[in-house]
């Protein structure tokens, strides 16, 4: 009976370690896939950005007066609504540098160390819309491919632990069981 229980137990020990493996695998995969549509949203943040900030340019020229004073006069108006869309127009300009700084830094960042830079920059508002969105892909790219054998290794790796841990843990309770029973 304990041979057929420890052959039983390998044998699922077997199959959900190559599980863990695949979906480790599969996991880590789709970085390369989220990556992509996460930059393609955050380039139409920007696009929309710098298309809003244009037209506020127009509206100063029109005016005869720079950006900059444009938004001043904004700032320092008496009326408090003038005063609010001076605030907008600002938060806007700086979100634009800041969009424009990360989309630069995730475009130049090497294949194998997108991850890194991506969790520098992410804008969490767009990464969550991002996701919210995804379409899983498969990668037939040599960077997917080295996603998807770095999920399969860590994968197996996570599930070589845990194991080892549970045995480790339950030789221990063994041991216990047997030296209060000899007692």
């Amino acid at each position: 009976m304990k041979t057929i229980l420890k052959k039983v137990g390998a044998f699922f020990s077997g199959i959900t370690d190559r599980l863990i493996s695949v979906i480790g695998a599969l996991g880590m995969a789709q970085f390369p896939q989220f990556f992509s549509q996460y930059l393609q949203r955050l380039g139409g943040h920007l696009q929309e950005a710098r298309r809003t900030i244009d037209m506020y340019q127009q509206a100063a020229e029109s005016l005869g007066i720079s950006f900059e004073e444009y938004i001043s006069r904004h700032l320092q108006a008496e009326e408090q609504v003038f005063q609010t869309s001076g605030e907008v127009i600002s938060n806007l300009v700086s979100r634009l540098e800041t969009l424009e700084v990360s989309f630069a830094n995730l475009q130049q960042a090497g294949p194998f160390t997108r991850w890194l830079v991506f969790s520098q920059e992410v804008d969490w508002d767009i990464a969550r819309q991002t996701f919210y969105f995804f379409t899983p892909g498969f990668p037939t790219s040599i960077e997917g491919i080295i996603y998807a054998l770095t999920g399969l290794i860590l994968g197996w790796g996570v599930f070589g632990l845990f194991k080892k841990a549970f045995f480790t843990l339950d030789k221990k309770i063994r041991k216990k069981k047997n030296s209060q029973k000899s007692i």
